[in-house]
């Protein structure tokens, strides 16, 4: 099996073969008509002019491949970063680090599979969701062979669970690193403040010790 075919391994029967296959050429090509956007656009993609374009353009590029994989620019002065994320799925992972293994050289930048552990928090926004790990509070439940983790948000709205979702697997990617995220981290759920369970919650930025301890 090509590199472009081994994501969609697990795939079993020899009626969706030929699917799958086509899928990953595809999907290969998609990788291929990203870096060569990218190798053309790189200067522009942190210029403060042409950002909002950019985050257009990446989102409509990185869709081709997969709409589930997201992105983390930094700009690093001399050297700046592309992460490419999935977000915590697991059954990416592979995508994204086949992606990266293509990508170019291009001086001056960093590429990166997945988002990375930080050494300081920040919020993470996502559509019109905000996760603040300064107000962010958390508990943490065994979750059959992972990790289950209940946020307690000082406004929740259930419409927009989706956005949380993803929030929530990029702020605690921030503190343990994604990989470790979407190997460990079972069901995702949220509430206010204002439930009783809130009284053994812990602040966000204990995070990473509780988890770490859980995963023991």
């Amino acid at each position: 099996m090509s590199a472009a075919e081994r994501p969609v391994r697990g795939l079993i029967g020899t009626l969706v073969l030929g699917a799958v296959l086509a899928a990953g050429v595809a999907r290969a090509d998609g990788v291929d008509d990203f870096w060569e956007w990218f190798e053309y656009e790189h200067e522009a993609l942190i210029a403060p002019a042409t950002r909002v374009d950019r985050h257009e353009a990446l989102v409509y590029w990185l869709g081709r491949i997969d709409p589930a994989l997201s992105y983390e620019l930094e700009d690093g002065g001399r050297r700046k970063t592309l992460t490419i994320s999935a977000d915590g799925d697991v059954n990416l992972f592979r995508t994204v680090e086949l992606m990266i293994d293509r990508g170019p050289k291009v001086k001056g930048w960093k590429l990166v599979a997945l988002r990375q552990k930080q050494r300081t928090l920040e919020s993470v926004t996502v559509e019109p969701v905000t996760l603040d790990p300064a107000t962010t509070f958390f508990d943490l439940y065994e979750d059959s062979a992972k990790i289950g983790v209940v946020f307690y948000l000082p406004v929740f709205d259930a419409d927009n669970m989706a956005a949380y979702r993803i929030a929530a697997m990029r702020l605690m990617s921030q503190s343990v690193g994604e990989w470790e995220v979407g190997l460990d981290i079972g069901f995702v759920d949220f509430d206010n403040q204002q439930v009783r369970d809130m009284q053994f919650s812990r602040p966000f930025k204990d995070f990473k010790t509780v988890f770490a301890k859980l995963r023991k």
